[in-house]
């Protein structure tokens, strides 16, 4: 079993790093610059050639929105991109096997959407105790034909992020032709939403969690910006995307690189 911390896998534009030494180039005397458009290759972190099939089997909601229906539309979204950039058959069950186990383990605790902190950490550790455990994951992996199992934790938080920024500004004087820097504190008023996600990777054919990472991805807006939880949650979803494909599937990565001419 593999694990790790997921990051984005953006990488800054090579114009952008080559700026010093462009620039250093151009007053030497160079006459112009191209940019050429490049790709590089990314290789997957996880094998999967030997499974044809893949599972999307549920999530346990951590913390969630009224507004979203997080554990749904999460499955929903991952299977839609399975079937844009796999070649693995993506199975749609009835009711994914996660949930089931849940409902069948919270025993008399409320709605996750309605539990207090106690007893959402009790859900926790038993949602836990289930994305551990080999031998029911080894039987869903019989019912399914023996696929790959993504299951796991996702989270959604809105946080009210206002607060002062530092904010520089410069203000020339027009009587000695002289600029100077004003650097002062403005308040902004603004929202926050973030969206973290722990994602498994469990071969349905022994139980056995071949992968899981996490990420986590967060968007501020301001207090005029009249956004709607679920048009957030749509936005990092579209920003973590990426990074989970990246488990399984090479990706590429777009940039420029400049050519001194």
């Amino acid at each position: 079993m593999t694990s790790g911390t997921g990051s984005p896998r953006r990488s800054p534009s090579l114009a952008t790093a080559f700026a010093p030494v462009l620039a250093g180039a151009l007053a030497a005397g160079c006459a112009s610059f191209v940019e050429v458009p490049i790709e590089t290759p990314l290789q997957s972190k996880l094998d999967v050639t030997a499974f044809r099939r893949v599972l999307v089997a549920g999530f346990i909601v951590d913390h969630g929105s009224d507004d979203v229906d997080l554990g749904s539309e999460t499955g929903r979204l991952l299977q839609n991109q399975l079937r844009s950039v796999s070649k693995m058959q993506v199975l749609e069950p009835d009711r994914p096997p996660l949930r089931d186990a849940l409902d069948r383990a919270r025993g008399s605790l409320p709605e996750p959407e309605r539990m207090n902190k106690q007893e959402r950490e009790v859900y926790r550790v038993e949602g836990d105790r289930i994305l551990q455990d080999a031998d029911y994951w080894r039987k869903i992996g019989e019912e399914f034909q023996n696929p790959l199992i993504v299951a796991g934790h996702v989270g959604f938080e809105e946080q009210d992020r206002s607060g002062f920024q530092a904010d520089e500004r410069v203000v020339r004087d027009p009587t000695t032709n002289t600029s100077r820097m004003i650097r002062s504190n403005r308040y902004l008023q603004r929202r926050g939403f973030t969206l973290t996600a722990e994602f498994y990777f469990i071969d349905g054919r022994t139980g056995a969690t071949l992968h899981k990472e996490k990420f986590s991805e967060e968007v501020l807006y301001g207090d005029d910006q009249k956004i709607s939880p679920l048009s957030a949650y749509f936005e990092l979803m579209d920003r973590l995307l990426p990074n989970f494909l990246g488990v399984i599937s090479p990706q590429r990565i777009r940039g420029t690189r400049i050519l001194l001419r």
